[in-house]
């Protein structure tokens, strides 16, 4: 919601990650398992691409229409699961530039899903990627890497660069 205070934002989502998993996996034989927040809640608030989750006194506010990417995960046994949704913060509809930049992110993630399979490189994705972005008439992020996930550890050797 415009307004609302990014720290206050990133502090409230951990905190319910934090409770839905105390609910989870809690019989006898799990009750040990560890679990808990594998990345910590960030709002990526319009240019900045992503991990911003500010000390209270670097915050500021979500302002009407900006776009607000909010990035969270969690693990179990040490396998993490990271999530992200993207909003137009007070919009009932989007429109224009906003609504191509986070179609074309979508979409872009869609292709390049399905173009991680067995016999394609890592340059099929970015090409699949380039293409989607084309489309929409935006230009991906350069410097923007996709990690494979193994346990423990969310940002991998292998990757996938988008530009």
């Amino acid at each position: 919601m415009p307004g609302a205070d990014v720290h206050t934002v990133c502090q409230a989502v951990d905190v319910m990650i934090e409770e839905e998993l105390r609910k989870v996996y809690n019989s006898k034989k799990t009750k040990k398992m560890d679990r808990g927040i594998a990345f910590p809640t960030c709002l990526s608030i319009n240019n900045v691409m992503g991990h911003f989750s500010p000390l209270k006194e670097d915050t500021h506010d979500i302002a009407e229409n900006d776009v607000v990417k909010v990035i969270c995960g969690c693990h179990f046994d040490g396998y993490a699961a990271n999530a992200a949704v993207t909003h137009v913060a007070g919009a009932a509809k989007v429109e224009g530039r906003h609504a191509n930049v986070i179609m074309a992110a979508y979409h872009a993630q869609q292709a390049a899903q399905r173009c991680i399979i067995v016999g394609n490189t890592n340059t099929d994705v970015t090409e699949a990627i380039a293409a989607v972005c084309a489309e929409y008439k935006v230009e991906p992020v350069e410097g923007v890497l996709s990690h494979k996930i193994k346990k423990h550890l969310i940002d991998a050797n292998d990757t996938i660069i988008n530009k």
